[in-house]
């Protein structure tokens, strides 16, 4: 008896272990991560950031020819990802606004690039500059759509969230603006 009690003890404790490694949280912001070398001869830095709708867009990205010198640098102005492509919009004081569009493939990442007007909206760029990317990676992360309203979270709206411990996790986030972010 005293054996069977130790072997379902120590096998509870293995599903918790295991349970606990293999559960990943659901990302709560939408990004673009990534460092890296194009077969163009630029290397570059991107570290894009936003709500999942793309509200209040942060971050840098960096564009350098190989000898060092800065292409084109500048703050993120807008993010919009859907998932695994990304558009973003750079300020930089070389070309005004630069828009880019980041796709995260398996078969190989590629950033295409160009000038856009300053007013330009977060959408695709039509014809554009090929960078793709011959070392390094860029991650494109696509957060899921978060709750608005305490109406979201009710009746097992919470649930669809996938970051949410509970009802009352999601309706303090929602209360707070997001600033008390998810628990679960």
């Amino acid at each position: 008896m005293r054996r069977a009690v130790t072997v379902i003890c120590l096998g509870l404790a293995t599903l918790a272990v295991t349970a606990g490694a293999t559960s990943a949280q659901t990302p709560t912001q939408d990004s673009v991560a990534g460092s890296g070398a194009t077969s163009n001869g630029f290397t570059f830095d991107i570290d894009a950031r936003s709500g999942p709708g793309g509200e209040n867009p942060t971050g840098e990205v960096t564009f350098r020819f190989s000898s060092g010198t800065v292409f084109f640098a500048g703050p993120v102005t807008c993010l919009s990802v859907e998932g695994s492509f990304a558009i973003i919009r750079v300020q930089t004081s070389q070309f005004g606004v630069v828009g880019l569009e980041v796709t995260d493939s398996p078969a190989g990442d590629l950033i295409r690039g160009i000038p856009v007007g300053s007013s330009s909206p977060c959408v695709s760029l039509g014809g554009a500059v090929d960078f793709p990317v011959s070392a390094g990676d860029v991650v494109v992360t696509d957060a899921p759509e978060l709750p608005v309203s305490k109406d979201q979270c009710k009746k097992g709206g919470w649930r669809t969230y996938g970051v949410f411990k509970n009802q009352g996790d999601c309706v303090s986030f929602v209360a707070t603006g997001g600033k008390n972010p998810p628990a679960g």
